[in-house]
């Protein structure tokens, strides 16, 4: 471990970020998204819902929080690379 450089390990951590951060970025978004959206009218209600499809309505995957924390993330992604990790 004493003969890796730290330049290393700054792009070992950057790699890490680089999935982590934007998935928590995302979520975090959209939870709060979830919780501040305006409310729609009771008129534009369906007459008749399923469990199903309130069930699937709610869910979010993996890429879409994904793609959505990248989005917001990425201006930052950018400066640390051109910073600490574009002379390696």
């Amino acid at each position: 471990m004493d003969r890796v450089a730290p330049e290393t390990w700054y792009a070992v951590g950057f790699f890490f970020l680089l999935i982590l951060g934007p998935f928590t970025i995302g979520w975090g978004v959209m939870k709060a998204y979830r919780r501040y959206r305006p409310k729609t009218s009771p008129a534009q209600d369906e007459s008749s819902v399923s469990v199903v499809s309130q069930l699937s309505a709610q869910r979010d995957g993996f890429f879409k929080l994904y793609l959505l924390g990248l989005a917001i993330c990425s201006p930052g992604f950018y400066y640390i690379y051109v910073e600490y990790l574009a002379h390696i």
